[in-house]
């Protein structure tokens, strides 16, 4: 159904991208309003909305062919190449260009979706290290913003840096548990209830809802909780910051919980403020998180840290609900409490992070992962299966592509001292005659051009 799908899309864009016509320039206004009308027709859609489509189908044929032919193949959902072609829209060709082809190459098939989203997200970030923004604390921010309906009902939005907001939403969240816990003792022993705004709590004898809770605190104590101790929290925030990036020789984007891409700078800020680091190890080629060895039921703090940052979400195929602060530690092959020897260890390799819900389902035997050796996990859906794939495992996403320009910077300085010995030898014309060390930068180019490389090199490339 999703190859089908993603054939047919890929044959209308590539139909509908013939109707291109330059939208810069204006001696083309006539011929552009006449395919937009003629494609609209076809269609029978707006010309406004045709605008849109034969701008991103002109797009994808032209300037994203690896990835556009992943579509056609099928290999590519719809939904993913649409948010591609969001994603690349304001960069130059040039970089639209490096991005299909990276793309292109991923396993899709071995891909989830939070996983694909995440890894587009972070190589997007790449175009944007080095521009002109502003800082992340120049956009704190409340406002009150009404519906427009003149319903009555109106939005108070708090805007800031990451980090700030995800402590904000998750100290509230902390206390809304802590008072729901504390209503629903209430309940059981005739006590006063706390925060009933309406007084449905007493009436109709059930708890609040969490987000009900969250609105109530904001709204009568900003946060404090009239007394009620609000346990403090299981986990810390994860910043993983690439240990160039933390040197200040990089400016590749740090991740906040492994999913969210942050700008090097702040990274740096927020790595400055804290007393403890902590060393994550992958492995040089493949980005893959290195396992901790343990021989214990329950994990120790540091695998459970561990685990955080390769499952940030649950590792069920296509859930993104993340496990940063709601979450269980699961063994993949269940452990044998009578005789621990007999298999299911608690290591690395055997665990993962999931939600409560699909840890629940997977203890039900509806859904069945199986850890293989390299890593990645093979996942049944249903008895009898319904659904089967296999995921690659995550991994670190910025280790392979650094590891490969430090290879290759350190391949272009090595023919610049080749180059250097000629000269001094006065051997470059012998060289120039006969070939010699060819640039890894420019191979199959005239050698003698060397010095041009510079001009070559892109500030805001990432180095793939």
């Amino acid at each position: 159904m999703q190859r089908a799908a993603s054939t047919a899309r890929a044959a209308l864009w590539a139909q509908v991208a013939m109707f291109w016509v330059d939208r810069d320039d204006p001696d083309l206004v006539e011929e552009r309003q006449e395919a937009d009308l003629a494609v609209a027709i076809a269609l029978r859609t707006t010309t406004s909305k045709v605008a849109y489509l034969v701008r991103d189908a002109h797009l994808a044929v032209t300037d994203l062919p690896r990835t556009f032919a992943r579509l056609a193949g099928g290999d590519m959902p719809v939904d993913w190449f649409e948010k591609l072609v969001r994603a690349v829209r304001d960069l130059s060709p040039y970089q639209r260009e490096q991005i299909d082809e990276l793309v292109a190459g991923w396993d899709l098939a071995s891909i989830p979706a939070d996983r694909f989203l995440d890894e587009l997200r972070l190589l997007r970030a790449w175009f944007d290290a080095r521009g002109a923004r502003p800082s992340p604390e120049a956009a704190r921010d409340v406002a009150v913003e009404l519906s427009g309906h003149d319903d009555g009902i109106a939005c108070l939005r708090i805007t800031g840096p990451i980090p700030e907001i995800h402590s904000l939403a998750a100290r509230l969240e902390a206390a809304s548990r802590a008072v729901q816990t504390q209503q629903r003792h209430a309940l059981e022993t005739g006590a006063p209830v706390p925060f009933d705004l309406d007084g449905d709590v007493a009436r109709n004898h059930t708890t609040m809802s969490l987000k009900a809770l969250q609105y109530a605190i904001v709204h009568r104590t900003l946060l404090e909780t009239g007394g009620i101790e609000v346990p403090e929290p299981a986990h810390r925030i994860n910043v993983v910051v690439p240990v160039l990036t933390l040197m200040g020789l990089d400016d590749a984007p740090a991740t906040y919980d492994g999913v969210t891409p942050l700008p090097a700078q702040m990274a740096r800020r927020l790595a400055a403020g804290q007393k403890t680091w902590y060393r994550i190890l992958t492995d040089p080629t493949s980005g893959q998180f290195l396992p901790v060895p343990a021989d214990q039921y329950r994990p120790t703090a540091a695998m459970v840290e561990h685990l955080r940052v390769r499952d940030p979400v649950c590792a069920a195929p296509g859930c993104s609900r993340s496990t940063s602060r709601v979450g269980q530690n699961d063994h993949i092959e269940e452990f044998d409490h009578a005789h621990p020897a007999r298999g299911g260890p608690t290591s690395i390799d055997n665990l993962h992070r999931m939600d409560f819900g699909h840890h629940e389902t997977k203890t039900a035997k509806q859904i069945d992962p199986v850890r293989h050796a390299d890593g990645s996990t093979t996942w049944s859906i249903g008895v009898p299966e319904r659904a089967r794939i296999t995921l690659a495992p995550r991994r670190d996403l910025l280790t392979p592509t650094i590891a490969k320009a430090l290879s290759e910077a350190w391949d272009h300085y090595q023919w610049l001292l080749d180059i250097d010995a000629y000269e001094r030898t006065g051997q470059i014309d012998q060289f120039l005659r006969e070939g010699g060390p060819e640039d890894p930068l420019t191979t199959g180019e005239d050698p003698h051009h060397h010095e041009n490389n510079a001009d070559r090199c892109h500030p805001t490339d990432p180095p793939f």
